[in-house]
């Protein structure tokens, strides 16, 4: 019989089916031998009766139903083979009605989405003009110098800026409270941190002091906390403070930055660097705006319940993360002061704006005849193998499990590129474009060049920000 797919909503399908003659025989047998390996008749071995003596004891009921969960699948196959319909998620059965000739089911399929294209070609995103100042230079060395600098103890009072490694504990109406002390604790002043008016309180503390902080807590913050004022005794026992280096040829040379070895060569390579990153900066604006511009020109139609699939997952993906970072979901939400509605609206713009873009891009890649060939793939792993000194066949049987996920970055990267060369409004940037990306390894290499010193001369470690 020809099946029909009746399009009910968006990239959704209804198709009825009726289970019928041989191809219902043949359904009832299979479940029957299934239903059979579960039986013991006297005188045979568990599963291995005969069929007709199953028949006469097994549950009508239990029948039916194994027979129809044994047809779900191949029938859905055969419709999709001959409707050629794309499923986008799991596709719901409805069974209709049962006789003696027939099983009545009914599909409900969702299918990707699908998208118009409208323009995507000649949009002309012009790119903003960059420079780099005399202040940008200088403003960079001094960050570098600040991020060079030593931790020396002080025995003057504190100041914003200074670091100071302290004890505290934290009591809301005299009682101690969870979550609220630490030992050991390293905190620049002036980071923020903690919240507002604590770091204020340690401004002009000293090493092997004793300060009492008194703040209020936020009204939109932890439930229990929210809006109480709490007092925070505070053991200080260092107070330190950076000691920046000179700025002279000794310091240039101990960057390690090649061919930079007095401070006026410095300064070019710094201007060159800012300009450098600048220009990465203005492709990257240029080339979001197209992104945004061609997604937008299109139209996209998806099911309802596809967007809510995905954006459920994204929901999840969300409060694993917060999880993680050591809140629960009802606590995030009362710091942030969002509700479930909107947590949920936002996971939704987002899922809409993802398969938005995902399907824009495949229409792109089918217009254009955009592909991933077996030689794009080969010089993808031989990179690779360049890179980490293997073996192109031992990148290849390491990398086995993630192919589709290469191919799908391989065929993102000719989208791109086919779109920024076919949008820009001055070919001049195509090669302004080719050679910041010419730079861009040799500018990553010197910038961790630069930090070898920074690394080398830290004596204090990095904390994670502590949300008190």
């Amino acid at each position: 019989m020809a099946i029909e797919a009746k399009k009910t909503g968006n990239c959704e399908y209804e198709v009825k089916y009726v289970l019928k003659d041989q191809e219902l025989v043949d359904a009832r047998e299979k479940a029957l031998k299934e239903l059979a390996k579960n039986i013991s008749i006297k005188g045979f071995r568990k599963g291995n009766a005969p069929l007709n003596l199953v028949r006469e004891r097994v549950n009508p009921s239990d029948l039916l139903n194994r027979t129809i969960n044994v047809s779900i699948n191949p029938i859905l196959r055969k419709i999709l083979a001959e409707t050629k319909l794309r499923p986008a998620m799991t596709s719901d059965v409805r069974v209709d009605n049962v006789t003696d000739e027939g099983i009545e089911l009914t599909y409900t399929i969702v299918t990707e989405p699908t998208v118009t294209l409208g323009k995507y070609k000649d949009i002309k995103i012009k790119k903003e003009a960059v420079k780099v100042t005399k202040e940008d230079v200088e403003e960079a060395i001094e960050k570098e110098l600040k991020d060079n600098a030593d931790l020396v103890l002080k025995e003057t009072p504190a100041e914003m800026g200074d670091t100071l490694v302290f004890d505290f504990k934290g009591y809301i109406d005299g009682k101690e409270f969870e979550g609220g002390s630490a030992e050991n604790y390293s905190l620049v002043l002036g980071s923020n941190q903690f919240i507002p008016g604590f770091e204020d309180q340690l401004v002009g503390a000293t090493s092997d002091s004793k300060v009492d902080v008194i703040v209020t807590f936020p009204e939109q913050y932890i439930k229990s906390l929210a809006g109480k004022e709490a007092k925070f005794v505070c053991m200080v026992h260092e107070v330190k403070g950076p000691s920046t280096p000179t700025l002279d040829d000794e310091f240039v040379k101990g960057l390690g930055i090649e061919n930079v070895n007095t401070v006026e060569e410095y300064k070019k390579h710094k201007e060159a660097d800012l300009l450098a990153k600048k220009e990465r900066e203005a492709n990257n604006v240029q080339f979001n705006t197209l992104v945004e511009t061609v997604i937008n020109n299109a139209t996209l139609e998806v099911s309802d319940k596809l967007l809510e699939q995905e954006a459920n997952a994204i929901k999840e993906e969300n409060i694993r993360r917060i999880t993680q970072n050591g809140l629960t979901f009802e606590q995030y939400k009362e710091v942030t002061g969002i509700d479930d509605e909107e947590f949920h609206k936002q996971a939704k713009e987002v899922a809409l704006n993802d398969l938005k873009r995902v399907t824009v891009f495949n229409e792109i890649a089918k217009e254009e005849k955009l592909t991933v060939t077996r030689n794009d793939l080969d010089n993808y792993y031989q990179n690779v193998a360049n890179t980490y000194g293997m073996k192109v066949e031992e990148v290849k049987k390491a990398l086995a499990s993630n192919e589709s996920n290469i191919v799908r970055n391989l065929i993102d990267g000719k989208i791109q590129n086919f779109l920024y060369t076919n949008n820009i409004a001055d070919k001049k940037e195509v090669k302004e474009a080719e050679k910041v990306e010419e730079a861009k390894e040799e500018t990553e290499e010197t910038k961790k060049a630069s930090t070898k010193k920074s690394t080398s001369k830290k004596s204090s470690k990095k904390v994670e920000e502590k949300g008190e």
